[in-house]
């Protein structure tokens, strides 16, 4: 109907009128077509005569480029919990650590960074003593992780890389590293630097010397890297389809929040990110789907048989919930930091019945097969 209505309209029009319409709209997009074209034109000659902008557009290529180029560094330990506050400096530690010779050891340095300051300090690495400044003189962040950096590098090779060695004399200062070596055969110990710190603040007549968990603050940040191969052997499959890192092992550690020594660890941590899905290791019924903001956070308790149960601690997201039943390689939720945690992961346990304490729980690597 739309189509006849217009055929007669045209109809109506002169045919000398026409041909004026048809050429006029062709002139009409032949116009445009040409400022398109001429815009163009002059904005490529524009930008070929501005250095400035030419500039930029270099400058973000190899920006792009470096990220792609750069190389991850393959050093001996993960860290967990580090604030943005330090990590924005990442890549200044990592500049200075490589020009120390020490690159390995950019985590650590980073970790030490949280210790130190948290990075909210203009001298983040606390680093203005070691020039025998006072306090907080360095007010350029840059200047602080230079010379922090350097420093730990002579310190990490009077202890003769004895890293914990280092990390003590860091703290009270390189006499520490001689009165190792009168009296522990060169070796740290924390009982050697109460020690120390008792005979240090006795002899400047202050009420203490240093910090004599230093150690233990500095490393409850990083892990060692302990990557292990992803097939597995055990009783039960794998509850992350990505490289497994195991990153806290099942039994005796300094609790990485609390800082308590001899805490006894009930599971087996592992690195992962909030993209990753926690899976069931075995098939069973969910008998706990918990959110909550302390411990475990949230977490996730599945029943196998009888006597055997895991749990999935510290998951962002639940995608089961209690009376579900599950089979082995089933999405239980995503991994996360939820509760009492320093850093993404994932929390496995293995139980033989609920509310067990931690001592008598079964170690998930062994049931893993790994």
């Amino acid at each position: 109907m739309k189509k006849l209505k217009k055929s007669r309209l045209y109809k109506m029009i002169p045919i000398q009128y026409r041909l004026i319409i048809t050429l006029g709209i062709v002139f009409f997009f032949f116009i445009i077509g040409l400022v398109v074209l001429l815009f163009l034109l002059l904005m490529g000659s524009f930008l070929e005569d501005n250095p400035a902008i030419q500039k930029y557009f270099e400058g973000q290529m190899e920006e792009e480029q470096e990220q792609e180029e750069r190389e991850p560094v393959s050093g001996a330990y993960i860290v967990s919990g580090i604030a943005p506050e330090v990590t924005r400096y990442e890549d200044i530690f990592r500049k200075y650590a490589k020009e120390n010779g020490i690159e390995e050891h950019t985590e650590v340095i980073m970790a030490m960074t949280m210790q130190e300051s948290g990075g909210r300090l203009a001298d983040v690495m606390q680093s203005s003593e070691s020039l025998g400044l006072p306090v907080n003189t360095l007010t350029d962040p840059e200047k602080s992780i230079e010379q922090g950096v350097k420093y730990f590098a002579q310190t990490l090779d009077e202890a003769g890389g004895d890293l914990e060695l280092a990390l003590q004399a860091y703290n009270m200062g390189n006499g520490f590293i001689g009165y190792a070596k009168k009296h522990n055969d060169g070796k740290y110990s924390k009982e050697l630097a109460i020690q120390f710190s008792n005979e240090m603040a006795s002899k400047m007549g202050w009420s203490r010397y240093g910090d004599v968990n230093y150690v233990d603050n500095v490393m409850r940040y990083v892990e060692e890297d302990d990557s292990v191969p992803v097939d597995s052997s055990g009783d039960w499959a794998l509850p992350l389809k990505i490289d497994i890192r195991i990153t806290s092992e099942f039994g005796v550690r300094t609790h990485p929040v609390t800082g308590e020594a001899e805490s006894f660890h009930g599971g087996t941590d592992f690195a992962c990110t909030p993209e990753d899905n926690i899976y069931s290791v075995k098939d069973g019924e969910v008998v706990e789907a918990i959110h909550s903001n302390v411990g475990y956070g949230n977490y996730i308790t599945v029943q196998h048989g009888k006597n055997e149960f895991s749990r999935y601690g510290h998951m962002t997201s639940l995608s089961v919930s209690v009376g579900d039943s599950v089979n082995q390689g089933d999405s239980l939720g995503k991994c996360g930091t939820t509760g009492t945690s320093t850093g993404n992961h994932l929390h496995l346990e293995h139980m033989t019945e609920l509310g067990q304490a931690h001592e008598d729980k079964k170690d998930p690597r062994k049931t893993l097969g790994l």
